[in-house]
């Protein structure tokens, strides 16, 4: 077990929401308890390799549970700063707070399960460039006699009189107990991490904003916590959920890639820092047990149909590998595992990657198959990287073509273009909401038919014991297909060539499937699956699963 207990040393805690200037974070973030860490060891003149591989140890170690109080929020005021530093050319606050909000927005995106993380990052380096043209002209001398009608006004402003004043807010929160704790119960350190570790700590001095002053030290013994990671999923009480900036393995080589100011930064480095976000709940108000989830994310990036023609499901695979080499041609030459598939040039990838979605309008009294808009699904995990490449992949796709990164065009040569648009957070339709394939459910159905691994046998059979052989072949690969993405084996599986759900299309509607290498024709199949307890999708099953085929939705509410 390791522990790691903050006193906040004036009573209160000043940071900023990464989503909202205007509003204090708490509980603490643990990625900004891992940046204090950091510009901690970085501001060392000897930087220590011991704290060096502290940090690394820590940054394996998962999301903590975090003791926190409850906090009063004081109302903020805004107040205006005398700026200390005016250019006679150009002021640089205004570029500076453009990319300030420029990052903010890409971490809401990021915190929204990626929906415009495209867009949003392209602000950030749009709003890079334009700081570092300003930066330029504020160093550029000026010939003599050149001086601009402003460049007197703005001289006279470097005295102290003359002074201009920015608005700032400082955001923050009154905990009824002044302290937080940070635990590792699974965590092991050796006698020389720990030691490092409690080295380390001992110079931290500040938690957020600098007036945000603290004490840090390690303690022994694991408390009462109030927050925990969550571990179902499920929905719970308003107020008991939390979703919050956490680090990963890779996050020391991730800052010593980022530029100098930014990843040793002492002001608000959090801010900057690469994170991902996990969500906390309420200890108490999870489930005891588990919830079986499968390796695909449920932070889903939908892209629904704008304009084009209205594509039925049988067209899904179609659609999905258009996507995918819209996607590898913006991400550009040498795309990386998670996008491409392969681990090597024609080699399949043995583990899970990016699956391209498209999401049929199905299990509705007035459902028609039809093709709504294409879900971009990551790996349950997926890293920071990860989520890099699938956002340059989105910018390079969208840019190529229209110039703003917000509409993604489909070429389907003779059937016509698709064009897709991010939706909005609160998709009015049901068949775009990953929350409609991703609930808690113990019955599951096909919306598209499985593509099975292995072929069966004859399900057409005019023998029926070569057809219930058959289909009994066809139910045991299914419940195969379900251990191979984590999910526990159905308790029932019902294998069928009629569309379960209403709006589906049968499986002879749908054109032949090859996988493999060499490429072997692959039997499919619709299916009604039965777990003995609820599961958490989505669930895509079978070889077909990257490419929009084995698509299941829940039937039942667990």
């Amino acid at each position: 077990m390791f522990a790691v207990e903050v006193t906040f040393l004036t009573g209160r805690y000043v940071a900023t929401a990464f989503d909202d200037r205007r509003r204090a974070e708490w509980p603490p973030h643990p990625a900004r308890f891992f940046s204090a860490l950091a510009a901690t060891h970085f501001e060392s003149p000897d930087r220590a390799p011991d704290e060096r591989a502290a940090l690394e140890w820590l940054e394996k170690q998962g999301a903590p549970e975090i003791v926190a109080s409850d906090a009063s929020a004081r109302d903020v005021v805004t107040v205006f700063v005398p700026v200390n530093d005016t250019s006679v050319l150009s002021s640089l606050d205004s570029a500076v707070e453009k990319i300030d909000e420029a990052r903010a927005e890409v971490e809401a995106a990021r915190a929204a399960g990626g929906k415009k993380l495209a867009s949003a990052e392209k602000k950030v380096a749009k709003a890079t460039e334009a700081f570092q043209v300003a930066a330029r002209k504020a160093t550029e001398a000026v010939p003599p006699g050149k001086e601009g009608k402003a460049e007197p006004g703005l001289a006279a402003s470097l005295l102290p009189e003359g002074r201009t004043r920015q608005p700032r807010t400082f955001p923050s929160v009154t905990p009824e107990e002044p302290r937080v704790v940070f635990a590792w119960p699974e965590a092991q350190p050796t006698g020389e991490l720990r030691v490092a570790l409690d080295q380390l700590t001992s110079r931290v001095v500040r938690l957020g904003h600098s007036s945000s002053l603290v004490s840090v030290r390690l303690r022994d013994d694991r408390p009462d916590a109030t927050w925990v990671p969550d571990l179902t999923g499920e929905v719970g009480e308003s107020g008991a959920e939390r979703t919050l900036r956490v680090v990963e393995s890779g996050q020391m080589a991730a800052l010593d890639a980022l530029p100098a100011e930014q990843a040793h930064a002492p002001g608000e480095p959090g801010r900057v820092m690469p994170a991902v976000f996990q969500r906390y709940v309420r200890a108490g108000s999870q489930s005891a047990e588990k919830v079986p989830t499968t390796v695909f994310g449920r932070d889903w990036i939908v892209l629904r149909r704008a304009a084009g023609p209205r594509l039925p499901s049988v067209r899904a695979v179609d659609v999905a590998r258009t996507v995918r080499r819209a996607l590898l041609s913006g991400y550009g030459p040498d795309a990386p595992e998670i996008l491409s598939g392969h681990s090597a040039p024609g080699e399949p990838s043995g583990k899970p990657h990016l699956a391209i979605v498209p999401l049929p309008f199905v299990a509705h009294d007035r459902a028609d198959g039809s093709l709504l808009g294409v879900a971009i699904v990551l790996p349950s995990g997926a890293s920071a990287a990860d989520r890099r490449v699938v956002a340059r992949a989105l910018a390079g796709w969208g840019g190529a073509s229209q110039g703003d990164g917000e509409s993604f065009p489909v070429h389907l040569g003779g059937a016509g273009s698709l064009v897709l648009v991010p939706t909005d957070e609160r998709a009015t339709l049901a068949t775009l909401r990953p929350e409609t394939w991703c609930r808690r459910a113990t019955v599951w159905a096909t919306a598209t038919p499985i593509a099975l691994d292995r072929n069966p046998g004859d399900l057409r059979s005019s023998d029926p014991a070569k057809e219930a052989a058959a289909y009994a072949a066809a139910e045991e690969a299914i419940g195969v297909a379900c251990e191979r993405i984590g999910l526990p084996r159905p308790a029932q599986v019902t294998a069928m060539v009629a569309a379960p759900l209403a709006g589906g299309d049968k499986v002879r509607h749908f054109p032949a499937f090859q996988a493999g290498k060499p490429p072997v024709q692959r039997v499919l199949v619709h299916a009604k699956v039965r777990f003995d307890r609820p599961v958490e999708g989505p669930i895509l099953l079978g070889s077909g699963r990257y490419f929009g085929l084995g698509l299941l939705r829940p039937v039942d509410h667990g």
